[in-house]
């Protein structure tokens, strides 16, 4: 069945994404009908966008179109101006090195998002268009006017960059520093990314022009300021020392790994899926995605895993 929405709908369903993502003091709903009369009357346009995939699992893109409110196409469409993106652009074959190349070339503003780790050790594991992703990056990351890390495989390496892996993946930032780069950079770690936290980051930029405010890790203070552990909804547990041993228990999960004391996001309060659910609210520890350790050898854990002695933390590996 299709549903045809009058344009005045439409932008009521955009503007649910952008409450959603908490930046409703960056652009009221009487901005975006004034935009959409005279767009000409209001201080903002539409930036072109480019996002590239490195060594990842497409994960952060998927997790992008769970936005509910609205096709996430549709939302992008409406801000910015999507030049490319491997799972959602119709361009192939030669068509793709031929809007990169162009895009380096016109000297023209634009941000660049990439997703996934950049494997500089074995440059071959990663090609688009018979080109390592690091020249890629490197053409294009020198010439945009800010670039986005998205998950935590593009903020630091992530499971691209666990031991034993052979391809040397470095972060969006590290590639950045190793080739003088000095484009801004915004790190938005989780696995995977948060769709709100890319909305956000997006439209402060089309609207004020710069980056939001960061903190030393490159990350919006807006969602990285408190850890898990401070607004877990087991906290009065860990004040009473009421500890869970086994997955399916009650109480907190510190003593089963829970990451959630070393771990910075707004998970907790957000959720995934349309705040569906979360690591913790679904009974398992905090595993940490969003941290700069992640991922550690042992992740999950299922309800047989044996408990440990009544009162000694298990220590994190």
């Amino acid at each position: 069945m299709t549903i045809t929405l009058d344009r005045r709908k439409f932008l009521q369903r955009i503007y649910q994404v952008v409450l959603a993502a908490g930046a409703a003091p960056l652009l009221s709903f009487e901005e975006l009908l004034a935009a959409e009369a005279n767009p000409s009357s209001v201080g903002w346009s539409r930036p072109d966008l480019v996002w590239l995939q490195g060594a990842s699992c497409s994960g952060c893109s998927t997790s992008f179109l769970n936005v509910e409110q609205i096709t996430i196409l549709d939302f992008l469409t409406y801000f910015s101006r999507v030049l490319y993106h491997p799972n959602l652009s119709s361009a192939t074959g030669t068509q793709v090195p031929q809007i990169l190349n162009k895009l380096a070339a016109a000297n023209k503003p634009y941000i660049l998002i990439l997703e996934g780790a950049i494997p500089v050790a074995m440059p071959h594991a990663c090609m688009m268009a018979h080109k390592p992703i690091s020249e890629w990056v490197n053409l294009l990351a020198a010439k945009a006017s800010a670039c986005i890390a998205v998950g935590t495989c593009a903020a630091s390496g992530g499971v691209a960059k666990m031991a034993g892996t052979l391809t040397g993946a470095a972060s969006l930032d590290d590639f950045l520093k190793q080739r003088g780069i000095k484009t801004p950079t915004v790190n938005l770690p989780a696995c995977p990314m948060h769709p709100e936290h890319l909305v956000y980051t997006l439209l402060h930029f089309i609207k004020s022009k710069g980056l939001p405010d960061l903190d030393d890790a490159r990350r919006p203070r807006q969602f990285f300021t408190h850890s898990v552990h401070e607004r877990c909804p087991r906290y009065p547990a860990f004040q009473a020392r009421d500890f869970a041993l086994r997955i399916g228990e009650e109480g907190c999960l510190l003593e089963l790994g829970c990451q959630g004391p070393v771990t910075y996001n707004d998970c907790v309060a957000s959720g995934y899926n349309g705040n569906t659910n979360n690591c913790v609210r679904a009974g398992h520890p905090c595993i940490g995605c969003a941290g700069e350790l992640f991922p550690r050898a042992r992740l999950y854990h299922t309800h047989d895993d044996p408990a440990p002695a009544p009162g000694v933390i298990v220590k994190r590996s």
